[in-house]
């Protein structure tokens, strides 16, 4: 059995849980006294129209007598994932203050350039009216030495948008003081394009209780603050990621009292391979109890996901299956397995607010790794009374799916 957790180190298993259950809560960082900012120069932020589309993200500077404030696209590949009704663009700003003074964030303008570099679309975030758009983006102070993670807030696109460049300008004013400064940052988006033909890993309807979108807490882990980044973490593999779960004809999840197991539908519920591939990680010793001992955490960032199976699917992607059933895992590492074999069962291990499946594709096999989008082939969508066919399509929070009879062993 895993060690529960002291009381005064639950709120930071809380936090942790926003990657992989259903926390997505944030405490603030401690605040430096502002101090009187320096003269200002505005900075230039020219964008590279040239540059492959492949090259990491320029970090852009804006520099004062004092320092600079550095901005940074992340992760340094931006996908695309394309979905029926927008592209999302789902990547961060990290943005570092030198300047030895405070600042604080008042408007963010992201504008989108075509191939030729003609301006397609632009959208301003500002602090104008009785409810201003900007206040819907947290962590907006930037202490003197601080750094912070700002999540891209306008991540959904228009389907006919040509995104060869994207261009983010973020404008800040002193803390102490109306001087404001002005930095920008460009990002040039990857189509991403699957190798794998996923399927679903679980049969029957389900509920994807939870996505990736800009409100799911899977998008909204922050590996720039403090506590998260002092355990090793340095990404987000869960960009992409969705939490499954088993449901009834009327959407339930469980019947019965919510604490136990056994009372969720999806309770024990096969795990399938959704692509040929071969298994490189395993765990499968963790209780069924909702917990993990965070203070082994630094040691092995996976005990987040408590029993798990990782496998290999070449070129890059990296399916992972998490909070397992203690003692259900049917595979080892170095298995070769194909679409629709199984490889354990719906537990409620590690960093699990109740039992379901969390899955995610991932550039590598371990806690580093940062999330791919993933497209999956050969479900239906269901609307209400209306059951959608879907060739291949990705999924979202809310979505009611179920994989089709026809291509399910």
């Amino acid at each position: 059995m895993l060690a529960s957790p002291p009381m005064h180190r639950r709120r930071y298993l809380l936090l942790l849980a926003g990657l992989v259950a259903c926390s997505g809560a944030r405490a603030p960082e401690p605040s430096c006294p502002p101090t009187m900012p320096a003269p200002l120069a505005t900075p230039s932020a020219a964008p590279t129209p040239n540059a492959p589309a492949a090259a990491a993200p320029p970090v852009t500077q804006a520099r004062i007598p004092g320092g600079t404030i550095t901005v940074a696209v992340a992760p340094t590949r931006a996908y695309v994932e394309r979905t029926d009704g927008a592209q999302l663009l789902n990547c961060d700003l990290r943005i570092k203050n030198g300047t030895g003074v405070a600042w604080k964030l008042v408007e963010i303008e992201v504008s989108v350039h075509d191939s030729r570099d003609a301006l397609a679309w632009r959208r301003l975030v500002t602090d104008g009216g009785v409810s201003p758009a900007i206040s819907t983006v947290p962590n907006r102070e930037l202490p003197e030495g601080a750094e912070l993670l700002l999540l891209n807030p306008v991540s959904e696109l228009a389907l006919d948008l040509e995104l060869a460049r994207v261009h983010f300008t973020l404008t800040f004013v002193a803390t102490n003081g109306d001087e404001r400064l002005v930095v920008g940052a460009d990002v040039r988006p990857i189509q991403y394009e699957d190798h794998a033909e996923l399927r679903f890993p679980l049969a029957g309807r389900l509920i994807v209780w939870s996505g990736h979108d800009y409100l799911a807490h899977h998008r909204r882990w922050d590996y720039v603050f403090t506590p998260i980044r002092s355990f090793g973490f340095v990404s987000n593999a869960g960009r992409y990621a969705y939490d499954l779960v088993p449901v009834d004809a009327t959407g339930a999840m469980h019947a019965g009292h919510p604490e136990d197991n056994k009372s969720w539908f999806g309770f024990g519920a096969p795990v399938l391979a959704p692509a040929v591939g071969k298994v490189v990680a395993v765990r499968d010793d963790h209780p069924d109890n909702r917990e993990f001992d965070v203070d082994k955490l630094a040691d092995d960032l996976m005990l987040m996901y408590g029993n798990h199976v990782v496998i290999d699917h070449g070129h890059g992607e990296h399916s992972l299956f998490a909070h397992l059933q203690q003692k259900s895992v049917t595979v080892k590492v170095g298995d070769v397995v194909k679409a629709g074999d199984r490889v354990g069962a719906i537990g409620a291990s590690g960093s699990a607010n109740f039992p379901h499946l969390h899955y995610q594709l991932q550039d590598g096999p371990n806690a580093r790794a940062e999330g791919l989008p993933s497209y999956f082939h050969d479900f239906v969508r269901h609307r209400g009374a209306r059951a959608i066919p879907v060739k291949r399509g990705t999924i979202g929070s809310g979505d009611l799916i179920e994989a089709s009879t026809a291509k399910r062993r």
